[in-house]
């Protein structure tokens, strides 16, 4: 797969960002305001439970406040504020760090399981280009460890914002305009394009330029917030600007720093899949269901069964 890393992570990248995007259209509107500092806290804390409570293991504390707004790179003061948010509309809990909510809201347990149904579909379109081995997942495979590793992806990318010395919102603008910039994957047959030198960037005449009003309303941010990061990198040389138009920069594509991170992010993604073909189901597999709202047949619980249609 990291011969393939440009093909995989743009793979990758358009579950990841239409994810986030759907994440933050079900946030309620107080915190759909604040979707940048709200979205990477609730994968953050919702993979750490997830994980606990698969592996049999307690609740654990969370991250503190100052611990978050040191991760996500912004003023303390705009992490307490959206965190108490959060809480007075009951999406998490603060105690000792943040946790989430108990039980966790419909609206976020629906969407980790969409998440594990992207990550099915991440595979099998991998798959087709021939970057893996078709029913490399399977059907019979646990959802819930598919839903980890799908939370696991979202930390992955967002790691990459360490790499390149970014905001998880610069980072997330940037990912999504190199990947949504390319027209075509590759050249025929499907899958035979090594996309991991420089010398295969694609040709500019295959990179459009995205309107930067269609970013704005696509993050839901403000065209000021928009016009202010692609000016920033416009000058550090990721992006190229032309009119409101904008796309990742040739020389960008193309250096060793965004190669080494495409990189990583293919070979973490087939860890993720190594480990789904290795995962048991235990009695951690049964919490969860129930954390959530999936009993599964043969153990009903009367009052989850509302929500016994998601996923």
């Amino acid at each position: 797969m990291r011969h393939q890393c440009r093909l995989v992570t743009r793979v990758i990248g358009e579950q990841i960002f239409a994810a986030t995007l759907d994440l933050g259209e079900r946030l309620p509107p107080p915190l759909a305001r604040a979707r940048m500092v709200c979205i990477p806290v609730l994968i953050s804390i919702a993979r750490d439970m997830i994980d606990r409570e698969m592996r049999g293991l307690g609740r654990g504390r969370g991250p503190s406040i100052n611990a978050v707004a040191t991760s996500l790179d912004v003023p303390f003061e705009t992490a307490r504020r959206n965190l108490h948010r959060m809480a007075e509309l009951g999406w998490v809990e603060i105690d000792e760090g943040i946790t989430l909510a108990n039980p966790m809201p419909v609206p976020l347990a629906e969407w980790c399981v969409d998440v594990g149904h992207r990550f099915r579909a991440i595979a099998d379109q991998v798959a087709e280009l021939g970057a893996i081995d078709a029913g490399a997942l399977g059907d019979h495979r646990c959802d819930n460890s598919t839903i980890l590793a799908g939370l696991d992806l979202f930390l992955i990318m967002a790691g990459m914002s360490k790499h390149f010395g970014l905001r998880f919102a610069e980072l997330l603008l940037i990912h999504f305009v190199c990947t949504a910039s390319v027209v075509h994957l590759n050249d025929e047959p499907a899958g035979s394009a090594p996309f991991a030198t420089a010398e295969t960037v694609p040709d500019e005449s295959e990179r459009m330029f995205i309107p930067i009003n269609e970013l704005a309303q696509t993050f839901g941010v403000a065209r000021s917030t928009i016009y202010r990061i692609v000016g920033d990198q416009a000058l550090t040389g990721m992006l190229e600007r032309r009119g409101n138009g904008v796309r990742g920069a040739t020389s960008f594509l193309g250096s060793p720093s965004y190669i080494e991170a495409l990189q990583l992010v293919s070979g973490r993604t087939a860890t993720l899949f190594a480990r789904i073909e290795r995962h048991r189901c235990g009695m951690g597999c049964a919490a969860l269901d129930h954390t959530l709202r999936r009993p599964r047949p043969w153990r009903p619980i009367s009052s989850l069964l509302s929500h016994a249609d998601i996923g």
